[in-house]
């Protein structure tokens, strides 16, 4: 998949917890990461991979909301600036 427009996402169509939000967002991160320069982006999959897995075990559905809202901006301000 090397187009990754068709991976972003209205935040407002996507505000509420689900799996299929959160593989949405892992998979639309992983995506815009591959136009990262060579060393940033092994570091940046790295670190995006780290924080899902640390993640992977939340039941809060507030915290869940919380960090899904968090990977949307993230995703939404160019990867905090890095792209």
């Amino acid at each position: 998949m090397s187009d990754c427009s068709s991976l972003f996402f209205n935040s407002s169509s996507m505000a509420t917890w689900s799996r299929e939000a959160v593989l949405h967002l892992y998979r639309a991160l992983l995506c815009q990461g591959r136009g990262l320069r060579y060393t940033d982006r092994d570091f940046y999959l790295s670190s995006i991979r780290k924080e899902f897995r640390k993640n992977q075990h939340l039941t809060s559905p507030e915290d869940k909301e919380r960090h899904l809202k968090k990977g949307q901006a993230f995703l939404h301000s160019k990867l905090g600036g890095l792209i």
